[in-house]
């Protein structure tokens, strides 16, 4: 009788310590996967890189950063679209997948507002253009002389949407010709820069900063309306070819039907890092602005990006694949 109690007792405990059916785990409980549509080394992969460090101390957990390059961004968004909605694969983007996508592709297989759940915006991001260092060409005047003079003749490298939509209005606002190289990601294209393989590039100045210090490559114009503060000499395209601006954005999404009290979790863990002084210090450094949003402002923001990047890449002749 007393063994029959004792087990019954054990049997009881048992109960009470075990999750009732279908009781979920508080959120975070395990790893969570950051979708990077780009490679490493470049802008969206650093800042993800950042970001899972602080935000997981915040979490109290681990993000992986899974880097899925290729096609602007596409192949990984249908990656993370077709992800479980549970939080734990999200995707940091850009206005590549996320805007511009929308424009370049008749068949995209997602859609990129309807599909996805916004969390927050994370860094708002102007080009740099940067030519190799042996070319004759030192500021926006004598890049539309040198390319009307010379039709043609130069390569213009395109590492991401951005690089090339700033190509194309550069080209069609500049009123000259020439050659578009497409790399999968804007490292690879800055090698080939380095290498006297292409001529010129749009890209974050994050990724080249080293190089225009050692001389290696030359910046110059800035696609913001002004100047950053990275680079005070190095005019803004706008002082050249007024009435330009054309910025890159990197923000965060879950894939549409992620529970709201998990993207909640995320957006305060997220501007949270955004806003520390460590960040804002470090966006400073490399042309960058802090983009803390709530979830719905970010969704807004996307819904006008859509439209922008669709006349600016209709606009500018960027043909559709």
């Amino acid at each position: 009788m007393l063994r029959l109690l004792a087990r019954s007792a054990l049997v009881a405990l048992s109960l009470l310590v075990m999750p009732a059916p279908g009781m979920a785990q508080p959120y975070p409980s395990k790893p969570i996967r950051i979708v990077v549509p780009f490679g490493p080394g470049s802008a969206t992969d650093n800042i993800s890189r950042m970001l899972a460090e602080k935000a997981g101390k915040v979490l109290g957990t681990t993000f992986i950063v899974d880097n899925k390059p290729g096609a602007n961004g596409l192949i990984a968004a249908r990656e993370v679209v077709g992800s479980p909605k549970d939080g734990y694969t999200i995707m940091v983007s850009s206005n590549s997948a996320h805007a511009a996508n929308l424009y370049l592709y008749k068949e995209l297989g997602y859609d990129p507002v309807k599909d996805f759940a916004p969390i927050t915006g994370l860094t708002i991001n102007p080009h740099v253009i940067v030519v190799r260092s042996d070319l004759p060409i030192h500021d926006m005047k004598e890049l539309i002389a040198y390319g009307k003079a010379n039709p043609g003749k130069l390569n213009f490298g395109n590492g991401n949407t951005g690089s090339l939509a700033n190509a194309a209005m550069i080209k069609s606002m500049g009123g000259f010709t020439a050659a578009d190289i497409s790399y999968k990601s804007p490292p690879a294209a800055v090698t080939d820069l380095i290498g006297g393989r292409i001529d010129l590039l749009s890209t974050d100045y994050f990724i080249v900063n080293d190089f225009i210090k050692l001389g290696k490559l030359r910046a110059i114009g800035v696609t913001s309306k002004t100047r950053l503060h990275a680079l005070p000499d190095v005019p803004a395209i706008s002082e050249t070819i007024p009435g330009y601006e054309l910025n890159g954005w990197v923000a965060a999404f879950a894939p549409a039907g992620t529970p709201p009290d998990v993207i909640a979790k995320l957006n305060k863990a997220f501007a949270e890092f955004i806003n520390s002084p460590e960040f804002q210090k470090y966006m400073d450094q490399q042309g960058m602005q802090g983009f803390a949003t709530t979830p719905e402002q970010l969704g807004a923001f996307q819904r006008d990006q859509v439209g922008k990047w669709a006349e600016v890449l209709q606009r500018a002749g960027v043909p559709r694949e």
